[in-house]
């Protein structure tokens, strides 16, 4: 090997690290069964090295693209990175969760045929099964392995496609995002600008790597230098404080999360207070992939602050797949902050109108922190001009992290380019999320196509639900969901509102739907409120977990949105 550059793609920064610091960790790799695997550079760099050799092997080359099933695991990592390597470009999905093979394999197949895939690489457990169900060969990482020849010039350019990453599909079908190792490297590297990165830093995850925020950890710990605690999602979901036992034995620095994990861990430590917890090294904590809540933050702070967790380390951001991770992040040198403003004015007007927090028609919202370095973005209205302060209007980004289009379905004959389905307006992307912004930073309100308007007036649904968890004390989050459903007799939308029959538990349901028809009437002038009881596992989500508004409304439109009786669970009719 010879000493390389180390700026131009991810890849670049691995061999050159192999080359420096052999040695030195990279990987701190738990493995679904528990098993604890350290990683050096040099054994990255042998897995890597294995992996290109087999995909040489078996005729996959530059541009070709493979689906990737695995779990988090030293597997997970050589075939990432031979592909990143080797130019083949993967596409992380999902592992099957238990729901219906035939359901998961025909989702798969839609990959495989989206991507236009060569081939599928899955844990050998599971690879017979889905090999009689794809339209591709399967193989396994073993298959993959070969005698390692010498890792030489990467295929990997900036300008190359680096993987395909599957948007969210909270609004519809999930998008092909093309993410090229030039974004990557933008992002990671605005990133550690953003939250100050240091060479002493330690990121702790077990975010799943089939959504972007966990998969571009695995980038922006190879491109700062940094030692990665990688840990299988299942774990979490096993122990939730098992996330925080890491950040302690790892003295972890780095380690980000969605705002649920937040809520887990907070309401799990109330319930059995932790031991033996060292959470002082804990410097950044960005918390994204969905709505951040005031409440959350202020629990978690407020149970693991004793554990030394600074004032400091919480950090909302927003972020989306086609600017390929993060967009904004919150400044990590103050505590974050919220923007409480008068609930009325947000509805009526659109303008976040400041208003004590203690008042009753209060609503806090969240700042997200300014854009990320080299990076613009603006409010616009429905002109496209740019907004003023703190009124409320579409999101545009625009800067070398976002993506130049995504990929097109095979057979499509529009004459739309990759580029025109992002919707660019003047080089900045159209994100369809909603927001406003003081000073320069970024409040996010919602997304736009989930606004429920009802007789003219916008209401924003994250806004509505957590009005409601809080009027009938839930103590979980994504307990409501609020969706509009157009009633063609009043020539306007109904609020139709989807609850977790566990917010009942021990009550009446007719006293908590009177409860909260009651308070909604009186803090935003919404009547007529149709109830929907729904077991948890019914409210259809993103493989990310996000709710999926546009599926519940279909639901609620499949049944004639009537209201539901106790016995008569709402479901889903195919």
């Amino acid at each position: 090997m010879t000493v390389r550059h180390p700026a131009g793609t991810v890849v670049d920064a691995l061999l050159d690290s192999a080359e420096r610091t052999p040695d030195r960790l990279a990987f701190h790799v738990i493995e679904r069964s528990e098993d604890e695997f350290p990683l050096s550079y040099a054994d990255v760099y042998h897995l890597v090295a294995q992996t290109v050799s087999g995909l040489t092997a078996q005729g996959i080359g530059a541009a070709d693209r493979v689906i990737v099933v695995l779990p988090t695991s030293r597997d997970f990592l050589a075939v990432y990175l031979g592909c990143l390597y080797a130019g083949v470009v993967p596409l992380a999905a999902a592992e099957p969760t238990g729901a219906g093979m035939s359901h998961y394999t025909a989702h798969l197949r839609r990959l495989v045929e989206h991507a236009q895939a060569k081939r599928v690489v899955t844990a050998a457990e599971l690879a017979d099964s889905l090999a009689a169900s794809l339209p591709v060969p399967v193989t396994t990482p073993s298959a993959l392995r070969h005698t390692p020849l010498p890792l030489d010039s990467p295929r990997a350019k900036p300008a190359s496609l680096a993987h395909l990453q599957a948007t969210s599909g909270s609004t519809g079908t999930p998008k092909l995002a093309m993410i090229r190792h030039g974004n990557i490297v933008a992002n990671v590297r605005a990133i550690a600008e953003a939250i100050l990165g240091r060479a002493d830093d330690t990121l702790v995850s077990w975010l799943p790597l089939f959504h972007d925020m966990g998969l571009i950890g695995i980038s922006y710990a190879l491109h700062a230098r940094i030692p990665m605690v990688l840990s299988d999602p299942v774990n979490f979901l096993r122990n939730p404080m098992s996330w925080l036992r890491w950040i302690s034995r790892h003295r972890g620095t780095l380690s980000p999360a969605p705002s649920s994990a937040f809520h887990i861990c907070a309401r799990v430590a109330r319930r059995r207070p932790p031991k033996d917890l060292d959470l002082s090294t804990w410097r950044v904590a960005l918390c994204g992939a969905e709505p951040v809540h005031e409440s959350t933050m202020r629990e978690f702070q407020t149970a693991f602050g004793p554990f030394g967790l600074h004032e400091t380390t919480l950090r909302p951001v927003y972020g989306l797949a086609e600017a390929t991770l993060a967009v904004t992040i919150s400044d990590v040198t103050r505590p974050y902050t919220v923007d409480h403003v008068d609930t009325e004015a947000v509805v009526a007007r659109g303008y976040a109108e400041p208003r004590q927090a203690a008042d009753a028609r209060t609503t806090g919202m969240m700042c997200v922190g300014p854009v990320l370095p080299g990076h613009a973005l603006r409010v616009v209205g429905p002109d496209r001009t740019p907004l003023p302060d703190r009124t409320i209007g579409e999101i545009e980004v625009s800067g070398p992290s976002v993506i130049d289009g995504y990929l097109p379905e095979p057979g499509d004959t529009t004459t739309a380019t990759a580029e025109d389905q992002l919707k660019r307006a003047d080089g900045h992307l159209r994100t369809g999320d909603l927001g406003y912004q003081i000073d320069g930073e970024l409040h996010v309100t919602g997304r736009s196509k989930d606004i429920v308007i009802i007789s003219g007036r916008n209401y924003i649904p994250d806004q509505l639900e957590r009005f409601v968890e809080t009027v009938t004390g839930s103590p979980r989050t994504s307990a409501v969901v609020a969706v509009g459903v157009r009633d063609e007799t009043l020539h306007t939308e109904q609020l139709h509102l989807l609850l977790d029959e566990r917010l009942a538990e021990g009550r009446d349901r007719q006293d908590v739907t009177g409860q909260v028809s009651r308070a909604l009437s009186e803090a935003f002038g919404i009547g007529g409120v149709t109830f929907h009881w729904v077991p948890r596992a019914q409210l259809p989500r993103t493989t990310s977990g996000k709710i999926q508004r546009h599926l519940c409304r279909k639901m609620i439109e499949d049944t004639g949105g009537r209201t539901q009786r106790a016995a008569e669970p709402l479901s889903r009719r195919a």
